[in-house]
């Protein structure tokens, strides 16, 4: 075995090593990285505390990573004869992941499309227009990912099916996962090639909720807690509040924010898992709800500040939106978040990466994962105080006391009990526990 320590992370599917495998430059194994679907390699310097790196683990020598690369090949005879040594097998609790994202994304898409109708048998053109616009764009971001996907992998899948479950990209993948899953526990059934297809389609399916929650679920959080603030600006008594389609509302309001929570939290176990198959790490159900948590108390704060100043300037909003998406695109540039093959590409990726970090930590650079959270979080909540402080001298006036302060002890409690789950989180549940 070649010990030579390759000091590069790596996200292999079966497209990237299918690419990989007709490459004439036998050096390609040294420089290659990803074209597709957000799996990516980057290189530069690792280290032992890698926490939530969106392009992967480390692959320790070239011979582990023509092993990973060879074994996310698909449709191979030699399958067969490798011993099925899954170190990450379809259990029960996988199931009951699947069900709950399945779950959440179809309450999503129901509450959106219902209160969408009820804005516009209310009059309430623009903000059913609003609503339904989210939804569409969700759907035709992922269908069309997803389709890319396909293409990639059967160029001569049958175009009515790939049609047929074009809106529905994430369920498709999701039940595809289901199946190799279980077919990976049938003995004679070929169990390696599924579990290898098992891992790897989770991914996809992890990345495609991921982008349905950011494209849909956190505008959508933003859109209709601002909606239902505006509606009790300055109104003379408290007792006459009532919220227009409130129930309604509040559900769609709560399954967002658990969506956008839970689908972070599965790519990001989905991730871990890929990059560590062959090899065992920790994964406990500890650790998981730990990381939920974590991302609970982040992005719930982070919409509702957001929405502060919404309602105290919708111009400073875009400022601050603006002058954020820059500085953590700027970031990944300086960093050298270089994923991709092309130039282009990796400007999509970061481009896109930068719009998902305006609400979450999303880690895309080289080197220490908690040297990089820590400038991030400094960022993040030196915007979050300065939001909460405009909105403790501007707004006391405009809103009933309760709102006043709820709005107050929402951000500000959010930024301690994030802050006491990602302690947690690193101490406690991550699979290197005891890095802080």
């Amino acid at each position: 075995m070649n010990t030579e320590i390759r000091k590069s992370k790596v996200i292999l599917t079966r497209r990237l090593a299918q690419q990989l495998e007709t490459d004439e430059n036998e050096t390609s194994l040294e420089n290659f990285s990803n074209g597709a679907n957000g799996h990516t390699e980057e290189r530069g310097t690792s280290s032992k505390d890698e926490v939530d790196n969106l392009v992967g683990e480390r692959v320790n020598t070239r011979a582990d990573l023509s092993e990973a690369v060879d074994s996310s090949i698909g449709n191979r005879s030699d399958d067969l004869k490798k011993p099925s040594n899954q170190f990450y097998p379809f259990s029960a609790i996988d199931f009951i992941s699947i069900n709950v994202s399945v779950v959440f994304f179809c309450l999503d898409f129901l509450t959106d499309i219902l209160l969408a109708k009820d804005y516009y048998d209310e009059g309430m053109i623009f903000e059913c227009a609003l609503t339904s616009s989210l939804v569409a764009a969700s759907f035709l971001v992922t269908g069309i990912l997803s389709s890319f996907w396909h293409a990639q992998e059967k160029p001569r899948r049958n175009l009515c099916l790939m049609f047929l479950t074009f809106p529905f990209a994430t369920i498709e993948r999701n039940i595809t996962y289901a199946f190799h899953g279980c077919k990976s526990k049938q003995k004679g059934s070929n169990e390696y090639y599924h579990y290898i297809e098992m891992i790897f389609t989770d991914r996809d399916a992890s990345l495609l909720r991921m982008f349905d929650a950011f494209i849909e679920s956190a505008p959508q959080l933003v859109l209709q807690i601002y909606l239902i603030l505006k509606e009790q600006e300055n109104m003379e008594n408290c007792e006459d509040i009532t919220v227009h389609s409130h129930i309604l509302r509040l559900i769609t309001v709560l399954s967002s924010w658990v969506s956008v929570s839970w689908s972070v939290t599965s790519y990001y176990r989905a991730l871990r898992v890929s990059n560590a198959m062959h090899t065992t790490q920790q994964r406990t159900l500890l650790a998981a709800v730990g990381y939920f948590m974590w991302r609970v108390f982040e992005i719930g704060p982070r919409v509702v500040a957001l929405v502060l100043i919404i309602l105290m300037n919708p111009i400073i909003f875009l400022l601050t939106v603006v002058f954020h998406y820059f500085a953590v695109v700027t970031w990944s540039f300086a960093s050298k978040a270089m994923p991709y093959k092309k130039l282009h590409e990796n400007v999509v990726f970061v481009l896109c990466i930068g719009f998902v970090q305006v609400f979450s930590f999303m880690n895309t650079s080289l080197g220490k994962s908690r040297c990089h959270a820590l400038l991030y979080y400094t960022f993040f909540y030196i915007e979050n105080i300065v939001i909460l402080i405009l909105w403790i001298v501007l707004k006391k006036e405009s809103f009933c006391p309760w709102i006043y302060h709820g709005a107050v002890g929402i951000v500000a409690s959010g930024i301690v009990m994030n802050l006491v789950f990602i302690a947690c989180f690193y101490k406690l549940c991550h699979p290197k526990t005891g890095i802080i």
